[in-house]
């Protein structure tokens, strides 16, 4: 929320900057490096830093439903089913917030996962 909050305080006035917010989460030895902010095409601002996400390759995905507090049980679904099918992740994971409701009704969101997975190799 406030991370959201803080990128849209700079970018807000640019036309169509605030409608795709997405937040990448990265391990780093023993802390998660979150990138949080929106898609856009503008110019460099001050107070922000501009970011191009490489492309996943394959993936798994998902769509979140509700609310935002049950988005970890959807993850949790989404690993279970990358390692059922033999794959395992890499890289990392993105959450591309579909639909979000700023008057508190936190019940309607809508969240897609995506987890980057390669299958490993078999020896």
């Amino acid at each position: 929320g406030p991370s959201f909050d803080a990128v849209a305080e700079i970018i807000g006035g640019v036309s169509g900057a605030l409608e795709t917010p997405i937040a990448v989460y990265a391990a780093e030895q023993d802390r998660i490096k979150a990138t949080i902010g929106y898609v856009y095409g503008g110019d460099p601002r001050e107070g922000i830093e501009l970011v191009r996400l490489p492309a996943a390759g394959q993936a798994f995905a998902t769509v979140h439903l509700g609310e935002i507090h049950g988005i970890r049980a959807s993850w949790q679904a989404l690993h279970e089913e990358i390692i059922a099918r033999g794959y395992e992740p890499t890289g990392p994971c993105r959450e591309l917030y579909l639909r979000t409701d700023e008057s508190g009704r936190t019940h309607e969101f809508v969240v897609e996962l995506q987890q980057p997975v390669r299958q490993p190799e078999r020896g």
